[in-house]
């Protein structure tokens, strides 16, 4: 009986998780076609780029079975390895009238804060960062919105800013309301998450920053006597 035979690839070596497949990690074979399963990836393509998955080791020559494998896009830890050096991820809630434009994942986004005075008072309003690489847009179910499954309406904003730059960005946030509008700067690889600094806002932020900083309690702990257990 003529066995029906079908090319597919498997392992050519043990392969750890969260390693990005490339040619060489891939043998041609041919199977008979009843050994192959409905989840598994039988052309090079639907293979080479992707992701094996945070936990478990892909032994050599093993078929790759779609659950092992992943998109960039859809790694459970995608935002953190697009992040750069002294880099943090900071995650926005956002809406439609927040996202001001068709914002997509890999554009730079100016952050825009407004913040109410009191009465009589005119807003405290400008850009705050200027050039935030957006890592990615989620719905309320922590879905891409590239996801099929997604409902498609942004819920969260997840942006590229310098660490040293969360604790400003956290009080914006806390006293006033944030938009995003697409970046003038979005094709200067040069610049990104650059603090606009020459303007009252940041003055403003920066000195409710100090007035935090001064109010913290500086504790010592050097000597256990004074504290009872």
């Amino acid at each position: 009986m003529k066995l029906d035979l079908q090319t597919t690839y498997i392992a050519a070596r043990d392969i750890p998780p969260r390693t990005k497949l490339e040619s060489t990690d891939l043998i041609e074979t041919r199977i008979p076609n009843g050994y192959l399963l409905d989840n598994t990836y039988n052309m090079k393509e639907e293979i080479i780029g992707k992701y094996t998955e945070i936990q478990g080791m892909i032994p050599a020559g093993s078929v790759f079975y779609r659950d092992m494998l992943y998109s960039e896009e859809s790694l459970p830890d995608y935002p953190s390895i697009q992040l750069k050096e002294g880099q943090a991820a900071y995650t926005l809630e956002t809406d439609l009238a927040r996202l001001g434009g068709d914002i997509i994942p890999g554009q730079r986004v100016d952050i825009y804060v407004s913040i109410d005075q009191k009465m009589n008072e005119a807003p405290i309003t400008g850009c705050l960062l200027a050039g935030a690489r957006v890592i990615s847009i989620k719905d309320h179910k922590g879905l891409d919105l590239s996801d099929p499954a997604s409902t498609g309406i942004p819920y969260l904003a997840i942006l590229a800013v310098n660490t040293a730059d969360l604790e400003l960005l956290s009080i914006a946030e806390s006293m006033g309301s944030i938009r995003l509008f697409s970046s003038s700067i979005s094709y200067n690889q040069s610049i990104e998450a650059m603090m606009v600094k020459d303007t009252i806002l940041y003055e403003f932020l920066s000195s409710q920053q100090r007035s935090l900083s001064e109010e913290v309690p500086i504790f010592d702990f050097s000597s256990e006597e004074d504290y009872e257990y």
